[in-house]
Formats: structure tokens, C-alpha cells, sequence
């Protein structure tokens, strides 16, 4: 019987989008001899998305319902009375491992944009701080089942520590650094990668960790299977060394939307696709391509967990972008 099951781990999060009708610039006071700093920003308008990269690999797995998923996270007092449990129960391919603090808040992050597109964020970790207590040997009964773990992004600690606990359990991983690459140390990096089957990051994570490890991007082919690099609109890069060692490029486009509303979240759309496409054991160059499917959906609307699509749909479209339908997914 083919492995079916994913772990997904990472961050779980409320999104909080806001609008600001005029300039940063003009709402801000800095003195930089007194490091004296004063802005006032009033918001226009305010909405509540479903977030976190956790969240939004899920989702995407929850509303292609082929494989099935695991979400183990920490959130807070607010995940059931926000709808954010609900939310994901929706879906019957996933079950949540969560671990609810009602002494704290589920992660949030409020962002503000201006009539200029600049942004001030502000990040809140809350509950998701305690994922670092979670044991995966005591959750996770059947660790032979499991086609892959994404170990996507959180703090340096609680992904340091899923690592080796993947490891263990020998469940092959697929390491997602994101926004803390920086604050990996080189030693602990080139520990993961050491531990992990595929790096998945974009082009800037990649430089920080070619530049950290002081390796090359072919070198890096020595410590792990395939390296991933995601450029935005300008595509996806796939790397890895075929069976003479030779080391093999393949570029992958993007897909064409619909419409373009909002680029959050369409990275996780990505991985989505890759997880899936690996689950029906398609080739990884098909499931970076499934990828990129994937992606477009994202951003046809605000939110990165409010669009969707049918399993047609993405056939579809994959057909339109790459002119063939892979045999895995074309008899699903």
C-alpha cells in the first residue's frame, strides 16, 4: 500500500490586514541623535484572514483532499472562538494534533499597507512559542505511513528539534526555513540538511544559506537530494544530481491566473502542490509544476486561504501551462 500521510508543521497564525490612506512617510517622527521614534497610523479598514505557513500548506492539501494530513501545532484561546477550527475541520483529510493554551493567544500577524504599497508588520508568536514542548514520538503511532514532513517555518529551536525527532522516527523531511533562515547558526543548518531529503526556500533564503554553510548550490547537492528554489513571478528552480552524479537544473514558470489579487500565501500553495504530486508518486519535476498550479489558485484572491478549486480545475490548468497532464494525476 503507497504512503499517503503528511505532517505538516510550521506556524499557525491569524492574518490581520489593514489600510492606511496616506504615506508612511508623512505619519512618522524619527530622531536619530535621540533614537526617538513616534508614528500614529489610524486604519481605514481591517480584515481577519486564516494564516501561518502551516495553515496555508494544509488548507491547500484539505481542498485538493488526496493525501492525508497532519497539522501538529500550538495555538491559543482564540483558534476555536475565531472560527480557525472550524475552519480547518471542514476538510475530512485532516486531522489536527493541535495544542491549545487558553492561557495565550493563537500567533498573529497585523499588517498594514499604504496608498504606496509599504508595509508595517507586526508579529505576535503567542501559543505557537510552546510548539517547542511538542513530543512527535508521542503523537505520531505510525511513523513507517508517513510519505513526508514538511518542516516549515517557526522558531529556530522548535524546527532544530522536529528535525532530529523526524529523524528518528525516520520520516523523511522536507526542510522550509523561510523568514528565520538568517537566524540559523551554520553548524545547526548544515545538521538539518544533513537529516532532510529536499530544501525548499527562495532566492534570498537560499543565498543566506549557501553563504552560511559556505557552500554552493551544487555543493549543497552533497548533503541533500533537491534543492527548490521559489523566484516569484519569475518561476521556480529545481536542482539535483541524477544517478552519475551530474547535477540536473530545470526551470519551471509560472502559471497564468485568472486575476491577480493577493500574492500572500502563494508559496504555501506551492508546497501544497509539490506534497501532493509527491503523494501520487509523480516525478518531483511534475510536482514542481503541480506546484506552480497550485500557487496561481492562491492569488486569484484576498486571503491566503480563501480560494478554491476542484481537482478539474487543476487538471486544467496544468494542461493549459504545460501542455500534457501527468499520468498520476490524470487518472485521479
Amino acid at each position: 500500500m503507497q504512503k499517503n500521510k503528511i505532517l505538516v508543521l510550521g506556524s499557525i497564525a491569524f492574518d490581520y490586514l489593514m489600510g492606511f490612506e496616506e504615506n508612511f512617510i508623512n505619519a512618522v517622527s524619527i530622531n536619530l541623535e535621540k533614537e526617538e521614534f513616534q508614528s500614529t497610523v489610524t486604519a481605514n479598514s481591517r480584515t481577519q484572514f486564516f494564516g501561518g505557513t502551516a495553515g496555508n500548506i494544509s488548507y491547500n492539501l484539505g481542498v485538493l483532499n488526496i493525501a492525508s494530513v497532519h497539522l501538529f501545532g500550538s495555538v491559543g484561546k482564540d483558534f476555536k472562538g475565531l472560527g480557525y477550527k472550524d475552519h480547518m475541520s471542514q476538510f475530512n483529510n485532516i486531522i489536527l494534533g493541535i495544542d491549545v493554551y487558553d492561557n495565550l493567544f493563537t500567533a498573529a500577524c497585523y499588517i498594514v499597507n499604504d496608498v504606496k504599497a509599504n508595509q508595517m508588520i507586526i508579529f505576535h508568536g503567542g501559543a505557537m512559542e510552546k510548539c517547542t514542548d511538542i513530543n512527535l514520538k508521542e503523537k505520531v503511532n505510525d511513523p513507517e505511513n508517513f510519505l513526508y514532513a514538511i518542516n516549515s517555518t517557526q522558531s529556530v529551536e522548535a524546527m532544530t528539534n522536529f528535525a532530529l525527532q523526524l529523524k528518528d522516527l525516520k520520516i523523511p523531511q522536507i526542510f522550509d526555513p523561510g523568514q528565520v533562515t538568517p537566524l540559523f547558526p551554520k553548524d545547526i543548518l548544515l545538521d538539518i540538511l544533513n537529516h532532510s531529503e529536499i530544501l525548499i526556500g527562495n532566492t534570498y533564503e537560499i543565498e543566506q544559506i549557501t553563504q552560511k554553510t559556505e557552500l554552493s548550490e551544487g555543493e549543497l547537492l552533497k548533503h541533500i537530494k533537491a534543492v527548490i528554489i521559489t523566484q516569484g513571478g519569475e518561476g521556480s528552480t529545481l536542482m539535483y544530481r541524477d544517478d552519475r552524479g551530474e547535477i540536473y537544473k530545470a526551470k519551471i514558470p509560472i502559471c497564468k491566473p485568472e486575476k491577480i489579487e493577493d500574492t500572500t500565501g502563494a508559496g504555501d500553495g506551492y508546497r501544497a502542490g509539490l506534497l501532493t504530486g509527491l503523494s501520487l508518486d509523480m516525478t518531483l519535476l511534475d510536482s514542481c509544476r503541480l506546484g506552480s498550479v497550485i500557487g496561481s489558485f492562491v492569488i486569484e484572491t484576498k486571503g491566503a486561504q480563501t480560494h478554491q478549486y476542484t481537482l478539474d480545475d487543476v487538471k486544467k490548468r496544468f494542461y493549459e501551462n504545460f501542455n500534457y497532464l501527468p499520468q498520476e494525476l490524470e487518472k485521479m
